[in-house]
């Protein structure tokens, strides 16, 4: 089956989840094309795809699921029986359901996976876990996703009979509450409004970005890492709290998942 280009749509506040894309896109030999979808978008981009395209799709596991945020944009999402991959990073604790989820989600929209993979990183809230993953053997691994799916697009004529598995429960797990709201420091606040722009859900509002609107907020850090001012912060007695029962549960040395 001849493909005419890649496509990569994705969702990462903290480029960890883009950088574990562009790697397996490096071993894909297709022009390719990206849709970051990190920044809020009033309009939705139009995501309609051919049936000789191929789509790659990545996403973080928060909670054990796919980023509300992300199927926000699942609206215009439309394929032509298009073959696909998916990516979930996750923090070294698991990435229980978000597999399924997003597997589930594309081929009720007209796409065909033919490969998927779990990819332990660093966590995004408490840095100690997963350190520096994804490291220069992870890259590795994640590379030869990337050979695994170009060979599978270039030697395969038909993906009907195509048929990949990939952990997880049905019906998912339930949505968990916001873990840590980002707060503002007020004397390092200058209202460059850099929080404001780049917030996935739009919480933080441009009139007053000292303000976090908490019903939004995903505790994606995305307002964290970009604020230069270091303005913005978590709570160190609630990350506290989260360090010592992530530290319990995560394992550092968690290995990669591919199903291919």
């Amino acid at each position: 089956m001849k493909i005419n280009e890649l496509s990569l749509v994705y969702f990462s506040p903290t480029g960890t989840t883009r950088k574990v894309m562009m790697e397996t896109a490096r071993s894909i030999h297709l022009k390719s094309i990206s849709y970051d979808l990190t920044i809020h978008k009033e309009k939705k981009p139009s995501l309609q795809f051919k049936h000789n395209d191929f789509v790659l799709f990545g996403i973080p596991v928060y909670g054990g699921r796919v980023p509300k945020t992300f199927l926000e944009y699942f609206e215009t999402l439309k394929g032509d029986n298009t073959p696909a991959a998916l990516i979930a990073t996750y923090g070294c604790r698991e990435y229980e359901d978000a597999l399924l989820e997003l597997k589930n989600e594309v081929e009720l929209r007209g796409f065909k996976v033919i490969g998927a993979g779990a990819f332990p990183v660093q966590h995004s809230i408490i840095r100690q876990i997963g350190l520096s993953r994804p490291n220069k053997e992870d890259m590795k691994i994640i590379a030869d996703f990337g050979i695994q799916l170009n060979r599978k697009l270039h030697q395969t004529e038909n993906f009907d009979a195509v048929s990949i598995q990939v952990p997880g429960n049905s019906p998912y797990k339930k949505y968990g509450s916001v873990p840590l709201v980002p707060k503002v420091d007020l004397s390092l606040c200058t209202e460059c409004k850099v929080c404001a722009k780049t917030c996935p859900t739009d919480a933080i509002s441009m009139d007053n970005p000292k303000k976090t609107d908490k019903k939004k907020c995903i505790s994606c850090m995305k307002c964290v890492y970009s604020c230069k001012q270091k303005a913005r912060y978590v709570s160190k007695m609630k990350l506290n709290i989260a360090q010592k029962k992530l530290l319990k549960i995560c394992k550092n040395n968690k290995e990669a998942e591919i199903f291919i």
